[in-house]
């Protein structure tokens, strides 16, 4: 008998564990739009979500509030980045800005952190990637096209990026 419930109990707790403790990442990335701004403020790309329903009416003033309160304010002084999260109960907002451009991704859920270090690599890649043409909003429409499929990255959680360089070293005892 002993060894029956042995046996059940671990069973039974891992089941019990699954729905708190188990929950996918991919589940969490709800991600509803990702824009990019001009460090003038003016809007490059938008990219929405087909996949995720839109916000009700009275969410959506405040979230696109939050998104302009983030472009207008003064960026980071030489190469920094800047960043912010705003939270409106189960929505959310991660502001990021770099030197020449602003990026915003409005989300439905818990999935701050990953967005904000995709979104951190996105506006660093993109910016070291074309700098001589972020100068005015002019020439940085030119790079639309280019940051619309890299938003679009964002949002289906594929994120670019080059493979990471390792250095190895031996250990000696």
């Amino acid at each position: 008998m002993f060894g029956i419930l042995s046996s059940i109990i671990p069973a039974a707790v891992a089941m019990l564990a699954l729905p708190f403790g188990l929950r996918s990442r991919a589940d969490e990335k709800n991600v509803r739009a990702v824009y990019l701004f001009h460090r003038s403020g003016d809007p490059l790309v938008t990219v929405a979500s087909d996949a995720v329903l839109p916000l009700e009416s009275t969410q959506l003033e405040p979230v696109l509030g939050a998104v302009r309160d983030f472009v207008d304010s003064r960026g980071p002084a030489g190469r920094g980045i800047q960043q912010t999260t705003r939270r409106f109960g189960e929505e959310g907002v991660v502001g990021v800005r770099g030197q020449f451009v602003s990026a915003c991704v409005v989300f439905h859920g818990r999935a701050d952190g990953i967005i904000r270090r995709e979104l951190v690599r996105f506006v660093r890649e993109f910016e070291d990637r074309n700098e001589n043409h972020l100068g005015s909003w002019e020439e940085a429409t030119a790079l639309a096209g280019e940051a619309s499929l890299a938003m679009t990255g964002l949002m289906d959680g594929q994120v670019s990026s080059e493979p990471a360089e390792f250095e190895f070293a031996v250990a000696s005892n």
